[in-house]
């Protein structure tokens, strides 16, 4: 019961700081410390921005972007604007870039998003966008030096589970994940759990999560959107 509560993000007890006030699972997050070491010996200073996310988390930030009270962008970093699109495209749009509540793969405390903040000044406002990580960007070197080491299996059991685009999400650079831990929640997310989560119903623990504002949109499509933006990596 406990990895399937992970998997949904609903269960946090189990993790560690690993720093300031980003929290992680601990083999996690003692593996990017070495990795981030390693990587100071090369002339970086490799931080995650981002590594836990609660379910609750999601789900403010899913409707804040269905309902225009977030921006929604498309992969050429363009803002979107609502009432051009029709409500699938809008889901599409949103999905890209921003994983349903209860199948992110920041639930789990084992997926970060990083930067090297010894590419940049004081100040600077990381926006985490394939320009910056991508040919001429400031975040270039240390994603040069980080897929090499994926690529020789040598980053510490970390690899980028959207480094390519599938149909899907898009690439995301800046993403990386512990294989050894994340593959025990990955196929643990089902309908099943998700469908009464999106509700609003109460949770195995008895705790009630804001609905999703765009149910009445998803909830004939979720096995297809599930199949293309979850289970498709």
């Amino acid at each position: 019961m406990q990895h399937t509560l992970i998997a949904h993000g609903l269960y946090s007890a189990h993790l560690r700081p690993l720093y300031d006030d980003l929290l992680a699972d601990p083999e996690a997050g003692a593996a990017f410390h070495r990795l981030a070491k390693r990587a100071a010996n090369e002339g970086f200073d490799l931080r995650a921005a981002s590594a836990f996310r609660d379910y609750d988390r999601q789900a403010h930030i899913v409707n804040e972007k269905w309902l225009g009270h977030r921006a929604v962008g498309n992969d050429a970093g363009d803002i979107l604007q609502r009432e051009a699109l029709s409500d699938s495209q809008w889901l599409e749009a949103i999905l890209r870039f921003s994983a349903l509540p209860g199948t992110s793969r920041h639930h789990w405390g084992t997926d970060m998003d990083i930067w090297d903040a010894a590419a940049v000044g004081d100040g600077y406002r990381l926006s985490l966008t394939a320009a910056e990580y991508g040919s001429g960007g400031v975040f270039e070197e240390v994603t040069q030096w980080l897929d090499a080491r994926m690529a020789a299996d040598d980053a510490e059991g970390f690899f980028k589970p959207y480094d390519r685009d599938r149909g899907g999400i898009a690439p995301e650079p800046w993403h990386i994940s512990f294989r050894p831990v994340a593959e025990q929640y990955a196929n643990r997310v089902s309908l099943e759990w998700l469908m009464p989560l999106w509700s609003g119903s109460p949770d195995a623990q008895g705790t009630v999560h804001q609905p999703l504002a765009m149910l009445s949109v998803l909830a004939p499509v979720a096995a297809t959107v599930l199949a293309r933006y979850v289970y498709s990596d």
